[in-house]
């Protein structure tokens, strides 16, 4: 194993230490333990499903099902949303997901010749995957 392996190993241990990261798994546990949740999140998966299918016939889709799936779709997502559970998971694993593309994005950063020291990636939406300027070698000025 290289040198740059074992680091990345040690970096992805303390990771597994990180407040977000103890969130996420927290709130994922809470949120596979709670029965009521799953269901409501199959019957979610379901209608989707269900509105796709119709959605793939073209011209042949029914409006009146596609009108249906998309309210009962609608409502299910808004009760699934309004679980405690359900948000806690999804605060947590949005969390995560930043710290995840601020490594990840540092990573880019030096890639590209950065100080390791020094450099900040732009906040998310900043363009170039998160790398600053230049971070995508795309040449945008």
């Amino acid at each position: 194993m290289t040198n740059i392996e074992t680091l990345t190993r040690e970096l992805g241990a303390a990771l597994q230490l990180a407040p977000q990261y103890v969130r996420y798994v927290a709130a994922n546990d809470a949120r596979q333990a709670d029965g009521a949740l799953t269901e409501q999140t199959h019957e979610l998966e379901l209608v989707r499903m269900q509105y796709q299918n119709e959605a793939q016939k073209g011209n042949a889709a029914a409006p009146e099902k596609m009108e249906a799936y998309a309210a009962q779709f609608k409502q299910l997502h808004t009760t699934l949303m309004s679980n405690a559970v359900m948000l806690e998971y999804q605060q947590a694993t949005s969390e995560l997901d930043e710290l995840m593309q601020r490594i990840t994005g540092i990573l880019g950063g030096c890639a590209n010749g950065e100080d390791p020291a020094t450099f900040e990636p732009r906040a998310k939406g900043g363009g170039c995957g998160g790398g600053g300027c230049g971070g995508c070698g795309g040449g945008c000025h």
